[in-house]
């Protein structure tokens, strides 16, 4: 089978987008033929590559995948209507470009957010008469309101609107998680044309190991508590910050900030204001070296806002902190992600805002009270047997082959 992937984001980007990047190549392992139609790379720093400036059409392979790189306004995460600008600028480039891949596709995949690539999709399937599946990496608008980075108005109301037409056109709809499907369902969509598709984790995460991380940083006899991955608005980063200075006075203690994104100036400016020697921020690093800070690492933190759309979140570095065997606090207790870490031994939750609660975890698995090294070794025994993503790139093969 010809498939034809479109996203806006993929590898060297950082993030989700290893998702497709690598069940692409295992489809490619098992006989399909795919393409990838992507936007020039510059997220979430908004910095494009020498190689790719004044292009409009870049083609190249990476890992042995035919790779088309279309023209996109380049944005970083700290500038939203730039980056809303550059999404359409993707979905305008990309519809141009196809006319330029050659022969017959039978599928088109197309992955969401932002809502502008399916949009995107969809137009290219009918072009090239393919089937057209969309991926729902995460819920728009709906997402965007609850998390607060639109308001409701007649451009939301707009956005409802595209994707319901998507959903009904859709030959097939694959999400990331459960609470997806079900919304899915519930908005009367039949779950014969809705798959749960999860992201899993590669073989990197399983089997890593933390390669003098703490050595090469200074964190070599320290307790550390990492958050690693965007620092963005959906997540109540202060929190970790304000548990750090009810904790400065616990001397081995320290926390630690893998990634950037919006909300980076303002967590350093807060740190700088308490004065607090106990906060590092490690900045953007390789994706190669992600397991290894994961696994130097004496706790792992990921929390989301307390709202709906949260609660049916299963974000992709859930697998990676799980699979790494290190205990892990989630400020989002109820939920799709707290029940997993339930399924794989227990979960240790806080309110995503309460401090308190967060200071109170990591004293309990500093001193032993609460056996993280039981909870991370279950924790990683369920992503290996479970949740690898050559287990879930099986399953979305038998999605394509189903249509």
């Amino acid at each position: 089978m010809r498939i034809l992937i479109i996203t806006q984001y993929f590898p060297p980007e950082r993030g989700a987008v290893r998702r497709l990047f690598e069940f692409a190549k295992i489809f490619q392992e098992h006989g399909h033929q795919v393409t990838i139609l992507t936007a020039m790379p510059n997220y979430p720093d908004g910095i494009l590559p020498e190689r790719y400036k004044g292009k409009f059409l870049v083609r190249e392979k990476l890992d042995g995948l035919d790779v088309l790189r279309s023209y996109v306004l380049p944005a970083s995460n700290a500038h939203p209507r730039r980056r809303m600008v550059g999404f359409i600028t993707f979905l305008i480039s990309s519809v141009i470009n196809s006319f330029r891949l050659k022969g017959k596709f039978d599928l088109v995949i197309a992955s969401s957010p932002p809502v502008t690539t399916p949009v995107a999709g969809y137009l290219i399937s009918r072009l090239k008469r393919a089937r057209f599946v969309l991926e729902l990496r995460d819920l728009q608008p709906e997402s965007g309101v609850q998390f607060g980075n639109l308001d409701e108005s007649l451009f939301t109301k707009s956005i409802r609107r595209v994707m319901s037409f998507l959903y009904k056109r859709a030959d097939k709809i694959v999400s990331v998680t459960d609470g997806i499907s079900e919304f899915l369902h519930e908005y009367g969509i039949s779950p014969k044309r809705v798959v749960t598709v999860k992201s899993g984790v590669g073989e990197d995460f399983i089997f890593g190991h933390s390669n003098g991380v703490r050595k090469r940083f200074g964190w070599k006899d320290k307790f550390l508590v990492t958050y690693s991955g965007t620092l963005g608005l959906v997540r109540p980063l202060e929190t970790i910050i304000e548990t750090a200075k009810k904790l400065a006075h616990e001397k081995d203690i320290h926390f630690v900030f893998v990634g950037d994104g919006q909300k980076k100036a303002e967590l350093e400016e807060l740190t700088e204001r308490y004065k607090l020697a106990n906060v590092s921020f490690a900045g953007i690093q390789p994706l190669d070296d992600i397991p290894f800070f994961l696994r130097a690492s004496d706790v792992l933190v990921e929390c989301l806002k307390d709202v709906d759309v949260a609660r049916m979140a299963v974000p992709s570095k859930m697998f990676e902190y799980m699979a790494s065997g290190r205990p892990i606090i989630l400020g989002c207790p109820d939920g799709e992600a707290s029940a997993m870490l339930d399924s794989a031994g227990g979960a240790l939750t806080y309110e995503s805002c309460d401090s308190d609660a967060l200071s109170e975890l990591i004293l309990r698995l500093r001193s032993g009270k609460i056996d993280g090294d039981r909870l991370g070794q279950g924790y990683h025994e369920y992503i290996r047997d479970n949740h690898s993503r050559n287990r879930w790139a099986s399953r979305y093969l038998e999605v394509i082959d189903e249509l």
